[in-house]
């Protein structure tokens, strides 16, 4: 997993595509932090963080299209499939390879509060929990980039399904729960909305149950692209 993880990782760094998305993400914040903080003298960072989700809704789906995709147009992916590595094994490294770059990027961002302390007291428990959910969030929209990406080779494809996936479960939430009665099926529908729990993370709370949520998601969507891959393997 790790020699699969280096050559992905790598491969951000040795193109440009790791450089232009860090140099997003950032100008991104940027501009959330200086129009909502700055120029209001908001200590909180909340509606930075709820500016900051709409925003990798769109950025995220960019960085995870070729994972999977940019090996099956080129034909690089036998060579993945003939190494002596699980198909689990070649899922995780990939993963964690765009997860560790998406990192990269929002622990730079983590000047932005530092920055404020120096004009106020920063509520920092709150956002240290914003923080973390906002890494769970986007490691769940980077499982399914993930997925799309194993189930074709076009890279366009792949981060359209992505969007498609993501905006649209949150919006059929939105539209459905106000009219569901059944709670069983409400629950359901719910689970889907990866916004609904990231809202515990906002007002500073660190409960296990939005953590887990976001864990799983993240397992049930790499397992699925680990089924993928494993049908492509032995087919």
């Amino acid at each position: 997993m790790f020699a699969v993880f280096k050559r992905e990782f790598r491969s951000y760094f040795t193109s440009l595509w790791g450089y232009i998305f860090i140099a997003a993400f950032i100008a991104l914040g940027a501009v959330s932090y200086i129009t909502i903080n700055l120029s209001s003298a908001m200590a909180s960072m909340s509606y930075y963080f709820q500016s900051m989700i709409t925003l990798v809704m769109f950025v995220l789906p960019i960085l995870t299209m070729r994972i999977f995709s940019e090996d099956m147009k080129q034909k690089t992916d036998q060579l993945l499939y003939t190494a002596p590595v699980s198909s689990l094994s070649i899922v995780l490294g990939k993963f964690l390879a765009v997860y560790s770059v998406f990192l990269i990027g929002l622990l730079i961002t983590a000047w932005f509060p530092i920055s404020l302390s120096f004009f106020g007291k920063v509520p920092v428990a709150e956002t240290i929990s914003m923080f973390v959910g906002f890494a769970l969030f986007c490691g769940s929209i980077i499982a399914i980039g993930v997925f799309m990406s194993s189930l074709t080779e076009s890279q366009v494809i792949a981060a359209i399904a992505t969007y498609a996936f993501v905006i649209g479960t949150i919006m059929l939430s939105s539209m459905l729960l106000p009219k569901v009665t059944n709670n069983v099926l409400s629950d359901v529908i719910g689970w889907f909305s990866l916004t609904n729990k990231f809202s515990d993370f906002l007002i500073g709370v660190l409960s296990l149950a939005p953590i887990l949520y976001y864990i799983s998601f993240m397992v049930i969507f790499v397992f699925l692209a680990n089924m993928t891959l494993q049908k492509r393997r032995f087919s």
